[in-house]
This record gives structure tokens, sequence and C-alpha cells, in this order.
């Protein structure tokens, strides 16, 4: 089940209930019940040690906001206390967990921000605990949403579930230009797809020649001998030149490596 879109999926035992993809159950987390969507059904065996179970598909009551404190109201409420008293921070999302016995509020700030107060606030004006949470820029992504540069919805806030590490490197094996504008996301940080096609990259990059390597060429009787100063990854071509200055484009399945000399891999 997941608690939030493109959040976080955990495994829980059904044990009898037929469930469904799309299903809304409530399950017993460490913070007390709490209602989630089914986004999996498995039926294979497997060690159910430590794995909690799912109490009951979900009523309308369970679903049903109204008479209670919603999310909504308490993110409200706390930008407007955060405004009152001044405090260096910006509030993103509040989640209320079942039954409006707890609300979560994330929020961003550029350093440690002393909340106390406002927390005090939040608690008699809400009448429920609370629980601040800051968070990193690219959380605070996914939690507002938005419209990458490629025109489609963030991936971290509509499918990916998880954050992996991202380097430079994986833009400087796909030939990207190095802009800032061009490599990084609306959190300001280095683009997650860039992840995506990086293992194919790789791959097809391992089986160029080095630049500066000396490879023979040409057809049978009509081999040349020549120099790489150039390699196409995805198109799998190497431009060589040879020994008279004159420079080709050959298929890497056509070219034997003589001497992979002191050369670099290509950029």
């Amino acid at each position: 089940v997941q608690f939030r879109r493109a959040g976080r999926v955990y495994d829980f035992i059904a044990g009898d209930a037929l469930l469904r993809i799309g299903d809304q159950v409530v399950v017993d987390t460490e913070r007390g019940p709490s209602v989630a969507r089914v986004t999996a059904v498995r039926y294979t065996p497997k060690s159910t040690d430590g794995v909690k179970p799912i109490l009951r598909r979900a009523s309308k009551n369970d679903v049903d906001d109204r008479g209670r404190i919603d999310g909504t109201k308490v993110e409200q409420f706390a930008k407007e206390r955060v405004h009152r008293l001044n405090l260096d921070m910006r509030i993103l999302h509040a989640d209320v967990q079942f039954g409006g016995n707890k609300a979560i509020v994330y929020f961003t700030a550029p350093g440690r921000v002393d909340f106390r107060e406002l927390v005090k606030d939040l608690a008699a004006g809400l009448k429920t605990r609370i629980e601040l949470k800051q968070v990193g820029p690219r959380d605070e992504a996914k939690l507002l949403g938005g419209i990458g540069i490629c025109g489609r919805e963030y991936c971290c806030s509509s499918f990916l579930r998880e954050f992996v590490p991202v380097s430079i490197r994986m833009a400087k094996n796909q030939n990207l230009a190095l802009n800032p504008s061009k490599v990084s996301g609306g959190c300001g940080r280095l683009l997650c797809c860039l992840t995506y096609e990086n293992d194919t990259y790789s791959a097809l990059r391992s089986a160029l020649p080095p630049r500066g390597a000396r490879v023979r060429y040409g057809f049978e009787g009509e081999e040349k001998f020549g120099e790489v100063v150039k390699a196409d990854v995805l198109n799998q071509m190497v431009v060589v030149e040879d020994d008279a200055g004159q420079q080709e484009a050959v298929a890497v399945s056509k070219i034997q490596v003589v001497d992979r000399g002191t050369g670099v891999q290509e950029e």
C-alpha cells in the first residue's frame, strides 16, 4: 500500500480480505491506524515476520473528512501563525493522521528554526498533536509538484517513489550540455531522469575505443590505419583520421584496435 501519491510502498498482510489495486484500506502503523491505498497484490509466499496486518477495508466514514480537521485547514492555520511569529520558514504541506488525533506539518527553512512557540500555538488552535518536519529541496518539489523542462509533471510527484543519487558524471556520460538550467530540475538539483538511461550509455560507451587509440579498418585488401579522434555513442560510430590526414566515419564493428595508447574515453 501507499499513503500518498508517488509515496513509498509498504507491505502489509491482507489475510482473508479480497482486495484489488486501488482499494482503500485501514492499516496498523507505528503511529496508529491510517488510511492507505492498495498499489499491488502479491500471491507469492514470503516471510511475514514483522509485517503488520490490514485491519479492514476503509469505509465511507473512514475516508470522509467532513466534520474533521483536514490538511488544508492545518496548512492555512500554520501559515498564519508562521507569519504572526515572523519565523524564517515556509509551510509546504500538512498531513492529518487517521481520526484527526495528530497532524504532520512539512516545511523548509534556510537553517535551524526555533519553532517551539509555533508548535504550542498550533496544538492549542487545532486541538490536536502537532509534528513539524523540515525537508530538503527535492522533497519540497515532491510535495508541491510542478511541470519540468520536458513539459511533463515532475517524476518525483507523479511516480518516482524514492530518490536515487544523481551525479554530474551522468550528464557527461550522455553528452549533455553542462548548463545548470538544462540539467537541473525544479528543485535546483540535478534531474532525476539523468539516471534512467545512464546504464545504457555506459554499456554503449564501453564498446567504443578511447580517443587517440590506433585502429585498423577498411575492406579486405584495402586495410587502413588511423587514430580515433571522435566517437558517436548512440550510433556506435567513430571518426578515424588516417595517416594521410583524411577523416572517415567508421562503424565500431568494422574496426580493430591495434594500440589503445594513452587515449581517454570519449566524453
